[in-house]
């Protein structure tokens, strides 16, 4: 086998494969081999079929098989040899003439690229501060957290904070709309989960109490079966609960494993400036690799680009598809997202070419021992089997990704750890 190397452009090479003829000859062999085995022609037994009579009758065959086979046998090596890595699957073209043999390949690869200065990138960003309001928003989160559901202490009416179960049924011009009704449906009041006139009219209603409520819903409300309609709603209210909230005091801190409210405060005010730090890394991450993409020229291969862009126009479709888009609907999303899509995937690809040209002049890498400590990880959060994890990742060819996954995440520590991070006064 003989292989040859041509660069068409910054992501494109032409890889040249000339077999030799006892390369091809011993492939035709093989073929012969199994169709003499398989062939059933009238008149002669199984495995007795002669060869001229098999090549008469399976010679198309013969010969698409033939070069299929040239390249699922070869191809591999071939690019190993060439040091060719394609980003997708290579086109293919045939070589047959008298003296030569084989086939060419087009592939399309990362492009090799200077790398523009990435120690020392300049980064500004806010201080982090942690307010006595924030600590005190999180404290009344867990108090809801762990609100006690009781039934209301009177005969009041229902009000803001209520947990109430409505019976309801959509009317228009006097009958009812399918689909728009239902016996027990629970619903925190003050939540915002219904249109505000319906949530409103339901403040101060009692338990059996019934009431009509007309509603007109808006032209872009998600449900476009009743969207620019107004429908009667008749609501019986079944049931209401209150929240009781707990006592902010020591013995709620101990429910929380704190020692008392000192330690509470303490470990709260810890817990949002480590979520506050990590966010951001983000930023400053995001921040490192915008300025290396201003700083450079990065080509990008297009059937990766044009991959990139199918997975997140298939993402973004599963998305509405509970919103019940019409095929118009869809269509015009399609296009109107596309050219988001296309620049998003395009400065993701861009800084992942990067980080893989950072890693590899820097000696970055994960191996095995790193994506297995990583699929343990994994599991531990996951609450999941280890054993249930890692057969999860192997059988869907994953473990590239997480190892890929790996060194992106030890690349960008590396980038933000040697740049200069300057916070606004």
């Amino acid at each position: 086998m003989k292989v040859q190397v041509e660069n068409i452009d910054s992501v494109k090479k032409k890889v040249e494969v000339l077999l030799l003829e006892e390369e091809i000859n011993a492939i035709r062999e093989s073929i012969y081999s199994e169709l003499q085995k398989q062939a059933k022609i009238k008149g002669f037994r199984p495995g007795k079929v002669p060869r001229p009579m098999i090549i008469s009758y399976y010679k198309d065959y013969i010969n698409d098989e033939l070069k299929k086979r040239m390249v699922q046998e070869t191809m591999y090596e071939a690019l190993n040899e060439a040091k060719v890595n394609p980003v997708g699957q290579p086109l293919v073209d045939f070589i047959d003439e008298a003296d030569r043999q084989g086939y060419v390949l087009e592939c399309e690869v990362l492009p090799d690229i200077e790398l523009p200065p990435y120690k020392g990138i300049e980064v500004e960003v806010e201080q982090i501060k942690v307010s006595d309001d924030e600590v005190a928003k999180r404290i009344e989160g867990l108090q809801q957290m762990h609100a006690e559901i009781v039934a209301k202490e009177s005969d009041r009416g229902a009000r803001k904070g209520d947990l109430v179960v409505i019976k309801y049924q959509g009317y228009e011009d006097g009958k009812p709309v399918k689909d728009i009704g239902t016996e027990a449906y629970p619903l925190e009041l003050g939540s915002s989960t219904l249109m505000p006139e319906f949530e409103n009219a339901l403040m101060g209603m009692k338990e059996n109490e019934e009431k009509e409520i007309p509603v007109s819903f808006p032209e872009d409300y998600p449900d476009k079966d009743i969207a620019k309609r107004t429908l009667q709603f008749k609501v019986m209210m079944k049931e209401i609960k209150e929240k009781r909230l707990p006592e902010v005091n020591d013995e709620f801190a101990k429910d929380l494993n704190f020692d008392n409210m000192d330690a509470l405060h303490k470990g709260l005010r810890d817990e949002i400036l480590k979520e506050k730090e990590n966010v951001r890394g983000r930023e400053i991450a995001q921040k490192i690799m915008d300025a290396l993409i201003g700083g450079v020229e990065i080509p990008v291969p297009k059937t990766l680009l044009e991959r990139r862009i199918a997975a997140m126009m298939e993402e973004a479709k599963s998305r509405f598809k509970a919103d019940r888009l019409t095929e118009e609907e869809a269509k015009a999303i399609d296009e109107r997202f596309r050219e988001d899509f296309e620049k998003s995937a395009e400065a993701r690809i861009k800084g992942e070419i990067l980080v893989t040209k950072i890693s590899e002049k820097e000696g970055i890498d994960a191996d095995e021992n790193d994506v297995q400590e990583r699929i343990k990880k994994i599991a531990e959060d996951a609450k999941r089997p280890l054993n249930d994890v890692r057969n999860f990742y192997e059988q869907y060819n994953l473990l590239n990704n997480l190892r890929s996954s790996i060194i992106e995440e030890r690349t960008i520590n590396f980038l933000r750890d040697n740049a200069v991070i300057k916070e606004k006064s």
